[in-house]
């Protein structure tokens, strides 16, 4: 339609002004235009001449190859641009064209018949013709410098009828023929042509015509800032560079310069002045171009009025009359003028050859009088109308005057200054070989950078020698003019083609080329020549300005300097903001508001006076300036995001105050998020943040200042966005904060909240923001519930439950299902339809405000689930967690996916969940460069036509939830226990009781079970999970374990607990103290099944109530010390050899009240130390009583206990010991162990009972006599309590054999030990009583050798031959009466003078008083006990017990003479099978007095296998010692003959 004001050929183009008229809508009226530009070129030949003789100046006739190029425009030019006229007479419109709609007219007859309603009929006519006329004439009044006056009415027919002068009529589209809207332009031209004529002949009747000045207070320079010695160096050798001034002022000498103009140009050149020829300029540099060069602003600052030279120097002192006289100057100059603009109005006229005669004409004396404006203005008028006889097809010469302006040789350059321009004109017109077309457009080619370099070097020395000075605006659209025909050329290498021309003619859009051509560098700094800077702002309007700008940005788009482009677009919005604010203000002014009123006022204004309220009446006309925005911001790299109500608008959810049923999401939502994720995150590589800020700043400032209510919210969330990071932060990134500070983040948030609150006020409801982070949501997770968290479970596990209860030692290493806490984690998270769920959302705000969520709700996938709709605040720059609730109706699964929220002035939109952290990784091999990077990731790997695999972008997740069938709910009602504490001691028993209610009013607990955790567990756990640790220890460890210190005491079936809905059920629970016991939890699991256990099929679900105690145990009894002592067999021995009357036990006696026991240690403070030794004593001699009752009772030990009392009360110990019931026989090793405790005295007649009374913090010994034990199967491995590991493995070093054996006796002899021992204390004065823990008993080596009976028996007994003893064949005791043997002291040393008697003896197990002399047999039983034969070998050894030390070494064994053996000492006997016993006998005889002693020791000589067999075992060979030899006391015979003198006199 319109054309472009920077095209090269502007001047060439008529203006015609088009305004609408009558009742006419503006988008037919644009539809009108378009169809009238459809024909803006005419040609000559088609338009019909004027008739009148004196109209015939301008007359097609004379080239009919001629165009007339029209210019449709809409806007009335400026005073400044008709100001410019004759100068530029294309500037002012020549055709006022009124656009009438003929529908309107249609519709005020809507019954007519459609032949008299669609045209001006005699109806119409009379009635609305002097309507348009009327019309024509207020244009005619409003436009009086137009030459034509039109009024076209579209779509009428008015067929066979006429129409007044100055109305057309043009049919409908569908009426209208091929020719019919180029009929109407061709009549407007032939108007135009004969109106042309009158407006020429004014123009040269008028006695001088003045060149156009720019104001005297803002005179400038529009001189390029190029050096004074060169020009700017072009990057390419081949290519033409642009002169510098001194090429053009030497170029201008030798065209015939005037003397006095040449002589101070030489001066100036030569001679500094006071005045630079170019100042300097208080704006920066312009961006850089060539080599590192920078081309600075065309017009350069100002002058003030008082440093301008004299205007006597700008002329030579002259004086006189003749052709050189000043007023003859003024004369010619004039005359040239005049010439220059009839070639003008030639060339609008499409008359080109006359157009060359006159401007070539005018040019030469422009150029002899130094007329430097229109000497360029011609040499631009010649440039124009070549390039239209090249787009024409015509063969043409160009005029010489552009070689001489270029300095250069060709055709007519010979010509003498005699030639006329006539004599050039038909030189232009001759048919040769040299004036062909394309000879022309090559020279025009060659030429052109110079060409148009010296004409803006002629508008430039304009302001140096002259006072005729041109507006800026006229020296930067040349400039810019000039630019794009330099950009369109260097698209084909500098050279003119076809394609080309319809571009610089017709605007015509051409296929962008790629330029390997450095001179798009000399055009960018050719433009920027003509770039109007800062300083130049007084003598430009705001729309100059604003034009130039966007000229030069769409210049540098062009030639790809986006970088540039940019920057210029940014002074372009920052120059368009105060005029805006201006407009604003006058705007308010007319409407009566006050200039600071808000933006509602001021709305409110418009709407009222449009009458509407869906959308202001200025919305239309901002669609130019947004889509300028537009440009601007792709210039940056800065893209809106498209946001999510654009996206999603159709599948938007109601609202509603209470509860919202949530729609799923679209699919492809989410890949559209993370797609826009990526290309916000990948647009900051692009162009720096700073400046896409400040850009936004602007945007928010033009949008504000229209005012755009949508615009503020559009570039105010996006400056919000290019502000912020961009990422998802993890939980130690630091680098999440955004660019601007906190008080521009602030002001950009009541901006928000501020725009759409007068939204809200003029009635746009739908207003609002896009929000500006799409990571708001940060997770979701189902909260789990400390009891109402449903626990999975299979049928299988209820098995394991059941064979958990069989064998409840076997628990610590039993699975338990049940006893899992309810936190475990499970494969999907559980709801319970009917029931409210409580999830956790964690929101992200980056920024340094509050954020204020009005709204946000969960997303499931189905409508079944309830999701109730809350608000929320976020605090700045944090994550923060608020809880939201949904509500399932039915089971089966439910999916989240995010969350609607509506954040407080933007509109509710769906968020994902971005729960990972992300932050955008470009590829750094990839990396682009240039305008490129702003592009969205498809499009630029389209743009670079690579296969490049895209960035990952954010990872969404979801939530998959499993619905499940309602459950009952069961609460604690209460617990027997105040404040759920209790305080015991350690072996103590508690019971009380819990309550619980269902809670539920339709479903029953059909399944309720009881688990128990305590604080010890987790200790125990750690220690047993250290796998270096002993196998006892390990074993004791895991023992501890299994005995839990809660318990529940069950009173009825187990099967049959069922809660029914709002019914109780209660439960009694033990307790005992235990160490490290500091809090208990009683686990109650419960469910509803529906069916019995046998016929569960399928899994189901419970539930699980924790019931947390408080626990505080306090020491009671503690055993500190423990030792076992070896211990004579005698008095065993002497307790057989008493009778039954004196050898009663204590057990058969009246047994011992608790009451009687506590009195008789009631009173012992009251005691006396006699009594008390004397109580110790009797009570010792009880425990003697004891040992020896049965035949095999003959060997003990001494064990003691130190026991304290750590209770602040006095307590009562009572330690019972027993037979043990793992002690075998028959050697066959036990195939289970007992620990289960036993509070039950044992009653069996072996067994006996210690009472003890400890007073607070004191400690007593206690001793305890216990049998010696014998056990086959110490040398087994330890056993585990768990029933599917029949051993435990530990992972310690591995050890010796001896070490295992060695270990595994003192495992089993320990359990031995503490399987005969069960103690217990009680409290005299609350009845409180427990068990004393005596597990804590630790056996050494030498412990367990003292309680156990070794493998081998040995047995040693002494005889009197019978030949000696009088009839006593062997007798092993005298006739002494045993009464009185019993009353001799049990001792080995028996003193000499003691023994009365010569008698044979026996005095202890052991030990025998024997006669001198006479002849004894010594016999030794040995019994294998093992499970293994032995193969012994017997030594023994007598020794001389001294009755004051031990005798010296030679002397102890010095015996020969003293005591005599018949036989040997040491001799091998029979291989014994285990069980079997073999005797041998050796005969002794005493010689002299003293206490003799036979011992030694039964070595094995060699392994044996059990069967004797000689199968080695891997071990070594054994001894054992005889504990217990045969004590012999010498003495003299009964008749005195025999006397056995002393020993050496000692000792006797």
């Amino acid at each position: 339609m319109g054309g472009d004001t920077f095209s090269v050929v502007a001047p060439a183009r008529v203006k015609v002004l088009c305004v609408p008229v009558g009742r006419t809508q503006s988008s037919r009226f644009h539809g009108f235009l378009e169809r009238l530009g459809q024909e803006d070129v005419v040609r000559l030949g088609d338009v019909s001449p004027d008739s009148r003789p004196h109209r015939t100046t301008f007359s097609p006739l004379a080239f009919p190859a001629g165009r007339v190029l029209f210019d449709l425009t809409t806007s009335a030019p400026p005073a400044s641009h008709l100001a410019l006229s004759p100068f530029e007479a294309y500037r002012q419109p020549f055709i006022v064209v009124g656009v009438a709609d003929g529908n309107f007219y249609r519709q005020k007859y809507p019954d007519s018949n459609v032949e008299s309603a669609e045209g001006l009929g005699s109806n119409l006519y009379e009635e609305h013709i002097h309507s348009l006329l009327g019309y024509r004439q207020d244009l005619a009044l409003e436009f009086s410098t137009a030459l034509v006056h039109q009024t076209v009415v579209f779509d009428c027919d008015v067929s066979g009828q006429s129409l007044p002068q100055g109305l057309t009529a043009v049919p409908s589209v569908a009426k209208s023929k091929t020719t019919t809207i180029k009929t109407v332009m061709c009549d407007l031209t032939s108007q135009l042509l004969a109106e042309m004529s009158s407006f020429a002949r004014s123009l040269q009747e008028s006695p001088s015509i003045e060149a156009p000045r720019a104001p005297r207070q803002t005179v400038q320079r529009p001189l390029a800032r190029y050096s004074a010695s060169s020009g700017p160096v072009s990057a390419d050798p081949n290519q033409p560079t642009l002169p510098s001034l001194n090429d053009v002022e030497r170029g201008e000498h030798r065209m015939s310069m005037p003397a006095h103009l040449l002589a101070n140009l030489s001066s100036r050149s030569s001679t500094p002045d006071n005045r630079p020829m170019s100042p300097p300029s208080g704006r920066g540099s312009p961006p850089a171009t060539l080599a590192g060069t920078s081309s600075t602003p065309a017009s350069p600052p100002s002058r003030a009025i008082d440093r301008q030279r004299p205007m006597s120097r700008d002329r030579a002192s002259m004086q006189g009359f003749g052709s050189n006289s000043l007023s003859e100057r003024e004369r010619t100059k004039s005359r040239g003028r005049t010439h220059i603009v009839i070639g003008s109005l030639y060339l609008l006229a499409g008359r080109w050859p006359d157009a060359i005669r006159e401007i070539v004409e005018g040019a030469t004396v422009a150029k002899i009088n130094s007329d430097h404006v229109w000497h360029a203005k011609a040499l631009d008028y010649l440039l124009v109308i070549c390039l239209l006889y090249a787009w024409s097809n015509l063969d043409f010469r160009i005029p010489p005057l552009l070689y001489a302006a270029t300095d250069k040789t060709g055709l007519g350059s010979t010509k003498t200054s005699k030639e006329t321009p006539m004599s050039s004109h038909s030189n232009l017109t001759t048919d040769s070989a040299t004036s062909s077309r394309d000879a022309s457009l090559q020279a025009l080619s060659q030429m052109l950078p110079e060409l148009l370099t010296t004409i803006q070097n002629l508008y430039s020395r304009a302001w140096t020698f002259s006072e005729d000075r041109i507006p800026q605006v006229v020296f930067s659209e040349t400039g810019l003019r000039f630019s794009k025909l330099l950009t369109i050329t260097d698209g084909s290498d500098g050279k003119f083609t076809d394609t080309n021309l319809s571009q610089v003619v017709l605007n015509s859009q051409m296929p962008k080329q790629i330029r390997i051509s450095p001179r798009r560098v000399d055009i960018a700094a050719f433009l920027f020549r003509s770039f109007p800077s800062k300083e130049t702002d007084d003598s430009l309007t705001t729309a100059d300005r604003t034009m130039m700008l966007a000229g030069t940005a769409s210049i540098l788009a062009d030639l790809g300097y986006r970088r540039k482009k940019a920057y210029v677009l940014r002074e372009l919005l920052q120059g368009l903001v105060p005029a805006l604010v201006e407009a604003r203000k006058t705007g308010a002014a007319e409407m009566g508001v006050h200039p600071a009123a808000s933006l509602a006022s001021l709305d409110a204004a418009f709407i009222g006076a449009s009458g509407t309220t869906s959308e202001p009446l200025h919305g239309q006309d901002e669609a130019g300036i947004q889509s300028f925005l537009k440009l601007v911001r792709h210039s940056y790299g800065i893209t809106l995001s498209s946001g999510y109500t654009d996206d999603v608008e159709a599948q938007q959810v109601g609202k509603s105050d209470a509860m919202h049923l949530a729609a799923p999401a679209p699919s492809d939502m989410l890949e559209k998020i993370i797609e826009r994720t990526i290309h916000q995150a990948s647009s900051k590589l692009f162009s720096s943040t700073e400046s896409k800020m400040d850009v936004l700043r602007t945007c928010i400032n033009v949008c504000e200042a229209l005012p755009n209510l949508e615009g503020v919210l559009q570039h105010s969330t996006e400056l919000l966005r290019t502000s912020g990071s961009g990422i998802a932060p993890g939980p130690d990134d630091n680098n999440g904060s955004p660019s601007l500070s906190i008080e521009d983040q602030l002001r950009l948030w009541n901006n928000i909240s501020r725009t759409v609150g007068v939204g809200r006020q003029l009635g746009l409801e739908r207003l609002a923001a896009d929000y500006w982070d799409e990571f708001l949501v940060r997770g979701i997770e189902l909260v789990p519930s400390t009891s109402n968290t449903p626990i999975p479970h299979a049928k299988d596990e209820l098995d394991a439950v059941n064979k958990s209860k069989a064998d409840i030692s076997s628990g610590p290493f039993l699975y338990n299902p049940f006893g899992q806490s309810s936190k475990a984690k499970v494969a999907k998270p559980l709801m319970v339809a009917g029931e409210d769920a409580v999830f956790r959302v964690t929101l992200q705000n980056l920024y340094d405000f509050d954020l204020e969520v009005e709204s946000i709700r969960l997303t499931p996938n189905n409508d079944s689930c309830e999701t109730p709709v809350q608000s929320a605040t976020v605090g700045p720059y944090r994550t923060q967690s608020i809880y939201l609730t949904a509500r399932p109706s039915a089971s089966g699964s439910l999916i989240i996916s995010g969350c609607m929220a509506k954040v407080r002035g933007c509109h509710e939109r769906w968020f994902p969940i971005f729960d990972s952290p992300w932050s955008y990784k470009p590829n750094v091999k990839t990396l682009q460069s240039g305008h490129t990077a702003s592009l969205p990731e498809k499009d630029r790997r389209n743009a670079e036509r690579r296969d490049l695999k895209p960035p990952g972008g954010p990872v969404a997740s979801s939530i998959d939830l499993e619905v499940i069938p309602a459950l009952p709910n069961v609460v604690v009602k209460a617990v027997s226990l105040p404040q759920s504490a209790i305080m015991l001691l350690e072996g103590e028993t508690k019971t009380f009781a819990i309550t619980l209610f269902n809670a539920s009013k339709s479903v029953a607990a059909d399944f309720v079970l009881l688990t128990f955790e305590d604080s010890t567990a987790a200790q125990l756990k750690a220690a047993m999970a250290n796998k270096e640790l002993a196998l006892a220890d390990l074993q004791e460890l895991a023992l501890i374990a299994s005995k839990k210190p809660l318990r529940w005491r069950q009173v009825g079936d187990e099967a049959s607990l069922m809660i029914d809905p709002g019914k109780e059920l209660t439960l009694s629970i033990e307790l005992t103290g235990q160490p490290g016991l500091a809090s208990a939890n009683i686990q109650v699991s419960y469910g509803h099944l529906g069916v019995p256990l046998n016929q569960l099929k399928d899994r189901f679900y419970t539930r699980q109530l924790s019931i947390p105690l408080t626990t505080t145990v306090n020491a009671s009894v503690d055993v500190t010390r423990t030792d076992v002592l070896p211990f004579s067999t005698s008095f065993a021995w002497q307790n057989q050899q008493k009778p039954p009357s004196q050898s009663r036990p204590p057990s058969a006696k009246k047994p011992e009240t608790p009451t009687d026991k506590t009195r008789r240690y009631s009173s012992t403070s009251n005691r006396k130390k006699s009594s008390k030794a004397a109580n110790n004593e009797n009570r010792f001699q009880s425990l003697l009583c004891r040992i020896g009752l049965s035949p095999n009772d003959k060997a003990h030990c001494l064990l003691y206990l130190d026991c304290q009392n750590s209770w602040p009360t006095p307590l009562s110990l009572s330690i019972q010991v027993r037979p043990s019931s793992i002690q075998d026989t028959d050697g066959s090793a036990p195939t289970t162990i007992s620990h289960s405790p036993k509070s039950d005295i044992t009653t069996s007649k072996l067994a006996y009972t210690v009472h003890e009374s400890l007073q607070p913090g004191h400690t007593k010994r206690i001793l305890l006599l216990l049998p010696r034990l014998r056990l086959a199967h110490a040398q087994l491995p330890i056993p585990s309590l768990d029933p599917e590991q029949q051993f435990i493995v530990s992972s310690s070093p591995k050890v010796a054999y001896e070490a295992q054996i060695a270990a595994r006796e003192n495992y089993w002899y320990r359990e031995a030990l503490l399987n005969t021992l069960h103690a217990t204390w009680s409290e005299e004065s609350t009845s409180r009583m427990g068990i004393i823990n005596l597990r804590n008993i630790r056996l050494s080596d030498r412990m367990v050798d003292v309680l156990k009976l070794p493998e081998l028996e040995v047995e040693m007994k002494l005889l009197l031959n019978s030949a000696s003893s009088n009839g006593n064949t062997h007798n092993e005791l005298s006739g002494e009466s045993k009464d009185e043997t019993a009353s001799k002291e049990d001792h080995d040393d028996v003193p000499l003078e003691d023994i009365h008697t010569s008698s044979f003896k026996q005095i202890g197990l052991t030990n025998y008083v024997v006669p001198l002399s006479e002849p004894l047999t010594l016999t030794i039983t040995l019994t294998n006990h093992s499970s293994s034969s032995i193969h012994p070998l017997l030594r023994l050894q007598p020794l001389l017990k001294p009755p004051n030390g031990a005798h010296p070494h030679h002397v102890a064994l010095d015996i020969g003479r003293k005591f005599l053996v018949h036989g040997l000492l040491q001799q091998a006997l029979p291989v014994l099978q285990p069980g079997q016993s073999s005797s041998v006998e050796v005969g002794v005889c005493v010689l002299g007095r003293g206490t003799w002693s036979v011992c030694g020791v039964v070595e094995e000589v060699r392994i044996l296998g059990d069967g004797g067999d000689g199968v080695k075992e891997e071990r070594e060979r054994r001894v054992w010692r005889i504990e217990e030899g045969v004590g012999i006391v010498g003495i003299v015979g009964v008749g005195g003959d025999r006397r056995v003198e002393d020993y050496d006199g000692k000792g006797l």
